[in-house]
């Protein structure tokens, strides 16, 4: 789903019992068991491997593809994990996120990954973004974090 507030995610999430993730949820997730990779699939690029604006495969949609069309789910079997569209996490935006321990004050939500719109840059796991959380537009959607079931 895109054109999508921050708000309008969030309110998803919880209605479907679970949350968005926070931004190193996503890409722990993203990385798919692959920790020290630069792409979720490697560490070199792979234009096949994700709708962005310089793919190397032919393009049947203008913008977004439905999920799973690209057949390449990581290690986690996640799908589309870079490219197609960037996401919101529950994070609030800071530049210097990484290198201190005060917690984020800025308005900003957290986006990762790049969308059908981006270039190999913004394919990389460790990328981020950033959107005032009223924005919303074509290229950004959300996924949830939802509880483990467990069989009895």
């Amino acid at each position: 789903m895109t054109e999508v507030s921050w708000a309008d995610a969030d309110a998803y999430c919880k209605w479907a019992g679970g949350r968005l993730p926070t931004e190193s949820e996503w890409e722990y997730a993203a990385r798919g068991g692959k920790a020290d990779s630069i792409y979720r699939w490697g560490n070199e690029i792979a234009g096949k491997m994700a709708n962005y604006a310089k793919t190397e495969r032919k393009k049947p949609f203008f913008e977004t593809e439905p999920v799973c069309r690209i057949d390449n789910p990581n290690g986690f079997n996640l799908f589309d994990m870079a490219g197609n569209v960037r996401e919101w996490t529950a994070d609030v935006y800071d530049p210097a996120a990484y290198s201190t321990a005060a917690p984020a004050s800025g308005k900003e939500r957290v986006l990762r990954e790049g969308s059908f719109n981006t270039s190999e840059k913004d394919l990389r796991v460790s990328a981020r973004d950033r959107l005032n959380p009223a924005r919303f537009d074509n290229q950004t959607g959300f996924r949830c974090v939802l509880p483990t079931l467990r069989n009895n």
